[in-house]
């Protein structure tokens, strides 16, 4: 089984106003594609009543550093309260959306994850041993990248927010 070593723990952003979904979503994806990762969604829900509706998704992007260890970062985001609006920009009506919106983030390093060292319990103690001693160099790098790159998105998140602020 892969050891999965947990680097950021539910980081979260909280925003109430108005903001595209689309676009927000397109800024997401696009950075984690130009940064290399493969996304894989896991949770797409849509409840929508007369008046109001929430939207919950949960992504998890990767990338795989090595043959040996990969890079997860969750986002949980929940869009709650959200309403259509029409706004007049540059003599333009832009349809966005207005409620409220939060994110979680974790980072995670994944080892071994294809499970090729845990077919022998030889194998299991020598992957220990290397894991412990030798890769800790490698794998304290893959920690650093991932720390860097859940803050990155986070940061990339706050900016788009903010600047439908203004």
């Amino acid at each position: 089984m892969a050891e999965i070593k947990t680097l950021i723990d539910g980081k979260s952003i909280s925003y109430e106003g108005v903001f595209n979904l689309r676009e927000l979503y397109r800024t997401i994806d696009k950075w984690f594609k130009d940064h290399g990762y493969e996304k894989q969604e896991i949770k797409n829900w849509e409840d929508i009543s007369e008046s109001e509706k929430q939207i919950v998704l949960e992504i998890i992007p990767y990338k795989k550093v090595s043959d040996y260890a990969r890079i997860d970062i969750r986002i949980f985001m929940i869009f709650s309260k959200m309403t259509e609006i029409e706004v007049e920009k540059d003599a333009i009506k832009v349809k966005l959306n207005k409620g409220r919106a939060e994110f979680y983030f974790d980072a995670y390093v994944v080892t071994d994850y294809e499970n090729k060292w845990e077919t022998r319990p030889i194998f299991y103690f020598v992957k220990n041993i290397f894991d412990k001693f030798i890769y800790k160099v490698y794998t304290s790098g893959y920690d650093t990248e991932a720390i860097r790159d859940a803050t990155d998105v986070e940061n990339e998140i706050r900016s788009y927010l903010n600047m439908n602020r203004f």
